[in-house]
């Protein structure tokens, strides 16, 4: 079975070359993989299904595409674009599924997550985790008009992109005690995620295995499930 994992592409609502390297690597998934996974973050920002910006339409009538042509896609929230709901999935074709979503292939136990779960010693993201992903924020939120969302997404990555600049490296990735926690109550012995922009491949102390997305800036990253082996690549963009 061959599936492929990636995360953090960040596509903006224009037609740029990010954007027409992920058609293209759409493209070929169709006839290389039977599964595809984005682990969040897969838009810079999605302010609601109901934007109407014509390059987002674009990429969600690409993704239908590959769905129709049998390629099965799956989707996780990421801080960006947490937003995506009902709608989006309808027209896409794609699955959403819940962080830390845990599945078997053969005897390996799988995990895949955005990442942002995991970095528990950035107290402050977590906070802000909370309030903005309750149903409340999000009605208020919804309520708003395309501009004014708009400009409320771009506010906010300014806004956390000056508090990163100031936080610790450490601070911004993944716990190591409490990744390993999560892995051995779950009894999982392939862990993918991404959020850190950090692509390496781990293996743990009990023996597992994480495998880390990097983000796709000057390079795009996938990680493949072939023959119960994960290898992590990169390709240029």
């Amino acid at each position: 079975m061959s599936i492929a994992f990636v995360s953090d592409l960040h596509l903006e609502p224009i037609e740029n070359k990010r954007v027409k390297v992920f058609f293209k690597f759409l493209n070929d998934a169709v006839n290389k993989y039977e599964e595809l996974y984005i682990l969040g973050d897969f838009f810079e920002y999605w302010i609601g299904d109901d934007d109407t910006q014509p390059v987002n339409k674009l990429i969600m009538q690409r993704l239908k595409t590959a769905s129709d042509n049998g390629l099965k896609i799956y989707f996780i929230h990421g801080n960006r674009d947490f937003l995506i709901g009902s709608e989006f999935e309808s027209e896409t074709g794609v699955k959403i599924l819940e962080d830390q979503h845990i599945f078997n292939i053969g005897e390996r136990k799988i995990m895949v997550s955005h990442g942002d779960s995991f970095c528990v010693d950035d107290v402050e993201y977590q906070e802000m985790k909370r309030e903005i992903r309750s149903d409340s924020w999000k009605k208020d939120f919804l309520t708003k008009s395309i501009s004014e969302r708009v400009d409320f997404a771009n506010d906010l990555r300014k806004k956390s992109s000056e508090r990163n600049s100031n936080k610790p490296e450490n601070i911004m990735d993944v716990n190591d005690n409490y990744v390993l926690e999560v892995v051995q109550r779950e009894k999982i012995d392939i862990l993918i995620h991404g959020h850190t922009h950090r692509p390496v491949v781990h293996n743990m102390a009990n023996g597992s295995i994480r495998a880390v997305l990097g983000s796709w800036e000057e390079e795009g990253w996938v990680a493949d499930y072939i023959e119960g082996n994960i290898k992590l690549t990169s390709f240029p963009i």
